[in-house]
């Protein structure tokens, strides 16, 4: 390095504290982990004022087996072939965005350093060199870039790899008609045992619906499994519900009247994910039992055999409200909840993701006149199918009954509370904190489970 350097280089020494622990070097790194970087780039700002090439050192990585055996660059794309025989492709925008050097992305909390105009959308590998089982990108920009095998393949833009994160993501569902066996899952398993943890919360994503036995028969006993995998989901009436015959009440729910089949609160543009409908005390008379079917279910079943209907009730918007005021100190004082959805709402891909159904439809509706018998009738053949693919069931005291609410319609019959109690405790859990307890207890214990 020439002294008219000398100062320039002392500055960004100095600099480098700040900067990810940034090492100036004189010469080119003798390890394979250490990799030249332009500082003239925007960030970080310690590094803006100079033109000058430093060096940086990059902890070594976990190593594996797998190897990259050939490099070839394409016109936008690095083709590479791993040492088990499979290949990728990788195009230069996406290993540039996706740099994993310590001045382009952050390993403690998984997070990209980089903002994309960080980095020029056009920049192109002026060489590129098989390294340690990975390979190194020497960009136009003076930038260089190391990814690893590994890191690499699990990245690939090929079916195996992206049907990988997608399980991941979410396990397939597992479809279910009126001779289902819905799995049951005991208390204190469930609460200290992790493995049954995770098995439970496979069979809730997997099937919608599962049973938990011996759960202590006093309010709230069911927060200790919710709070085992994240937190409490508040509604407006409060952060869990306490279902018995009520005078005067706000909610058929707290009738003795029958409920049609439903799935709760759809007027939450962010419904509630799980439903714990906890059994304190059951009617011991006739009456009281738990109709349940499983919305995909329906949704596949009416796709099959009646498309057009199937067609309406995916592409109406229906409008469902709740309005009132609050019974009980912890419910919110007054609330009007409203949303416009359909009653089978798919993905893009064209799979349902969420269904709808309940007796808190509003009286509007949102489409040409000429469009509303025909709404009506899909309408009528989609209750139809809920009843004749419902399975029933009656909790004794102790159980738990846990339902997926984007999909599982439920209902109940009635009963006679001036003859006996029936007595249920309900609480909210996001399906966002299921997931992502089931993704760390799958790391932990393997994706033997799944």
């Amino acid at each position: 390095m020439v002294l008219a350097h000398s100062k320039s280089l002392l500055r960004l020494a100095a600099s480098a504290q700040i900067c990810n622990k940034l090492q100036v070097r004189h010469a080119l790194p003798s390890s394979a982990h250490q990799y030249m970087v332009s500082s003239n780039r925007k960030w970080p700002v310690c590094l803006q004022k100079f033109s000058t090439k430093t060096y940086i050192s990059i902890s070594e990585t976990q190593q594996s087996d797998l190897n990259i055996t050939s490099a070839k660059q394409e016109s936008e794309i690095l083709c590479t072939k791993f040492s088990d025989g499979t290949s990728g492709e990788f195009p230069y925008c996406w290993l540039r965005d996706n740099c994993q050097c310590s001045q382009c992305y952050d390993h403690k909390s998984f997070t990209r350093r980089l903002v994309l105009d960080d980095w020029n959308e056009n920049d192109h590998p002026i060489s590129i060199q098989l390294d340690g089982g990975g390979v190194i990108v020497n960009w136009e920009s003076g930038h260089i870039s190391h990814y690893e095998a590994k890191w690499l393949q699990e990245r690939a833009f090929t079916p195996t790899s992206r049907s990988i994160k997608r399980q991941e993501l979410a396990l397939q569902k597992e479809l279910w008609g009126p001779d289902v066996a819905i799995k049951s899952f005991e208390y204190n398993a469930v609460l200290n045992d992790d493995k049954v943890l995770l098995e439970w919360l496979i069979n809730m994503e997997k099937t919608g619906v599962t049973v938990i036995k011996n759960t202590p028969r006093k309010p709230q006993a069911s927060f200790s499994i919710v709070n085992k995998v994240g937190f409490i989901k508040p509604t407006h009436y409060g952060t869990h519900y306490p279902i018995r015959n009520k005078i005067g009440a706000n909610s058929l729910a707290y009738t003795d009247s029958r409920l049609g089949m439903h799935n709760d609160l759809p007027y939450y543009n962010y419904v509630p994910g799980i439903i714990f409908l906890h059994c304190i005390t059951q009617f011991t008379g006739p009456g009281g039992e738990n109709d349940l079917a499983d919305g995909f279910w329906v949704a596949k079943y009416l796709q099959q055999n009646h498309p057009e209907e199937y067609k309406t009730l995916t592409e109406t918007g229906v409008y469902f409200w709740n309005k009132g005021s609050a019974l009980v100190a912890q419910e919110t004082t007054e609330f009007y909840k409203l949303l416009n959805i359909p009653m089978i709402v798919l993905d893009k891909e064209g799979k349902p993701i969420r269904v709808n159904n309940s007796q808190l439809r509003d009286s509007y509706l949102d489409i040409p006149v000429e469009k509303v018998k025909p709404w009506y009738n899909a309408l009528r053949l989609y209750n139809k199918v809920m009843e004749q693919e419902s399975t029933r069931l009656k909790l004794n005291n102790g159980e738990i009954l846990v339902m997926d609410n984007t999909r599982l319609l439920h209902g109940r019959t009635a009963y006679d509370g001036a003859v006996g109690e029936r007595y249920m405790d309900q609480v909210y859990l996001d399906w966002d904190e299921a997931l992502s307890r089931r993704r760390v207890l799958q790391e932990k214990y393997g994706s033997c489970y799944s």
